[in-house]
């Protein structure tokens, strides 16, 4: 099995755009494909600017220059390269957030630890700050599960809420310091 693996830059400077940009390459590359057809994982790049790219990795898909060729035509905004830091870290799963991964759909519900950590991609749920797990512990994970990649695993990152355990990404960031 080869794995094409891309990088595709469109200048995103937050996570708003990064989760538009995997959304756009959702609709150039989905046509009516299986969710598992591919994984895309997001990272910071810093220079010259910092920025989020995209990493595409599909198993056993198109031809490297196919793909090339089909972004550099359907998103003409954005640098598509075979060649980047993002693909290292994405390849040694080091660093990076999961937007598109096997298994995404199934877990973005009320679920459990158990549930996410065998049902797709995810290695391991982890609570922040000291907050300890249970495989039964229930987490609201409804529309929204950004893992990451970390020490060559994926692994979830949760938070304690009003409402109990939820993804530490929320879906909609509220940015830092807009209270004033």
């Amino acid at each position: 099995m080869t794995s094409q693996r891309l990088a595709v830059d469109a200048d995103a400077r937050d996570l708003a755009a990064a989760e538009h940009l995997v959304h756009r390459l959702d609709e150039v590359l989905g046509g009516g494909r299986p969710e598992d057809a591919y994984v895309i994982s997001t990272h910071v790049v810093r220079e010259p600017t910092a920025r989020f790219v995209a990493v595409l990795d599909w198993p056993d898909g198109p031809p490297t220059e196919e793909l090339t060729a089909l972004l550099a035509d359907r998103l003409p905004e954005a640098y598509v390269t075979p060649d980047s830091p993002a693909i290292a870290e994405a390849e040694a799963r080091t660093a990076g957030r999961l937007a598109r991964y096997p298994g995404r759909t199934s877990i973005e519900t009320v679920t459990t630890v158990t549930a996410v950590e065998a049902g797709g991609v995810v290695d391991a749920v982890e609570g922040l700050a000291g907050i300890g797990l249970e495989p039964a512990d229930t987490l609201d994970l409804t529309g929204f599960a950004r893992p990451v990649w970390r020490e060559g695993r994926c692994v979830l990152l949760v938070q304690r809420a009003a409402a109990g355990l939820v993804p530490f990404e929320a879906r909609h960031q509220i940015p830092c310091c807009s209270d004033h």
